[in-house]
């Protein structure tokens, strides 16, 4: 690889940490433009865990969203994570850290 393209890396890289809140902003973009679409990935991450796990979101009502929401915070996605992966996690997190009545089902 040519070292122009593993500076291109190298900064999408640092790009992608920033946008899974990981790292911190990589220089020459715009905060808030940065949050914007963090908030987007966190949205779709959020409706993608919902429709596989709509019992979960059922149960917990208006819980869903703030729960979902510290529990992606907390634990961000990886590359090589299947979303089925990521609800089940969310589901053990619930677990551990949320009781609730329907753990016991």
């Amino acid at each position: 690889m040519t070292d122009a393209r593993e500076h291109l890396a190298a900064q999408q890289e640092q790009l992608l940490a920033a946008l899974l809140g990981q790292a911190q902003d990589p220089p020459g973009f715009d905060h808030d433009q940065l949050r914007v679409q963090q908030r987007a990935l966190l949205n779709k991450r959020r409706r993608v865990v919902e429709k596989l796990r709509p019992d979960l979101a059922d149960d917990l009502g208006d819980d869903f969203r703030p729960l979902f929401d510290t529990y992606a915070t907390d634990h961000p996605r990886h590359p090589d994570q299947r979303a089925r992966d990521d609800a089940a996690a969310f589901a053990r997190w619930l677990k551990r850290h949320h009781r609730r009545s329907w753990w016991k089902r």
